[in-house]
């Protein structure tokens, strides 16, 4: 029973650490995931970004306008803007990494990996479905869709529809005939998979190690009352049973006791005793 429990203790405490793992692991990709939807919404807000400068290994732009002073403004529009955030956050060795892509790029570079081809299909298959994750060579990976929203219509609907600067860019053919509702992307999130210590680290505490010293201190004293002895019990029972009506058994009278191995050391005793009356009897017949 000790080891039983101590298994059944030790295979709870594992489920509790796979779970434990994934759930933080997801809890970031998902707060990540919150900060891109953010920050694409607020570059939606006003269709472009406009910077004065481009900075260094980020030279693309969707459109340029004169500043009236002899210089230029550079305009991002959200997809540019969110890409290159992506690379910013890659390149800051930052420990979440994230990609939105779609299965109708405009950009070859930005092309789906398997787990994102995956993760679109089942987007398709079920809308409801808030997010896809997996492990995948010791890393965490997590999906969430992007829907068309009205305002995704004009660099997303009928190309007829788009700012030319678009059209010049990237030609009519990729990235349109979208509808409001319709997948049209996802946010990809990738995490360094916890570890079984780094779970440990944040689990072990004061109250974690008291409940677990407890928990073995418990099965300790079952033993000692209950497993201990039931094999004296058994032993006594054997002695008596091969004859000697001497053994002592030592409890606690039931009148007095509400523990059943008192109950029971008492029900052997009284069988004890009617073999000892039984084998006077028997030894007083022979002598007659």
């Amino acid at each position: 029973m000790f080891i039983l429990s101590m298994m059944l203790v030790a295979g709870s405490f594992v489920a509790t650490l796979n779970s434990l793992r994934m759930q933080v692991s997801r809890n970031e990709a998902r707060a990540v995931a919150d900060y891109v939807v953010a920050f694409r919404s607020w570059v939606a807000q006003s269709s472009m970004v406009w910077v004065k400068q481009l900075a260094p290994g980020f030279h693309d732009f969707l459109e340029e306008q004169s500043d009236g002073a002899g210089g230029t403004f550079y305009g991002k529009n959200p997809a540019l803007a969110t890409r290159e955030l992506a690379i910013t956050v890659e390149k800051e060795a930052s420990r979440s990494t994230f990609k939105v892509t779609s299965d109708n790029v405009r950009k070859e570079e930005n092309a789906p990996d398997p787990f994102e081809k995956t993760a679109m299909s089942r987007f398709k298959e079920n809308k409801s479905l808030e997010f896809v994750e997996q492990y995948e060579n010791g890393k965490y990976r997590y999906a969430r869709p992007l829907f068309v929203e009205q305002n995704c219509l004009q660099c997303h609907g009928d190309p007829k529809d788009a700012p030319p600067a678009l059209l010049e860019k990237y030609g009519n053919k990729k990235g349109f005939g979208y509808k409001v509702g319709q997948v049209r992307g996802i946010i990809s999130v990738t995490v360094p998979a916890l570890g079984v210590k780094d779970v440990l680290n944040s689990m072990v505490n004061l109250h974690t190690l008291a409940l677990l010293f407890a928990a073995f201190m418990l099965n300790i004293l079952f033993i000692r009352s209950v497993a201990v002895r039931l094999v004296e019990l058994t032993r006594n029972a054997e002695a008596i049973a091969a004859g000697k009506l001497d053994t002592p058994l030592i409890y606690t009278n039931p009148s007095e006791s509400n523990d059943e191995l008192d109950h029971l050391y008492h029900a052997v005793n009284l069988l004890k005793r009617s073999l000892v009356i039984l084998f006077k009897r028997v030894n007083n017949q022979k002598g007659r």
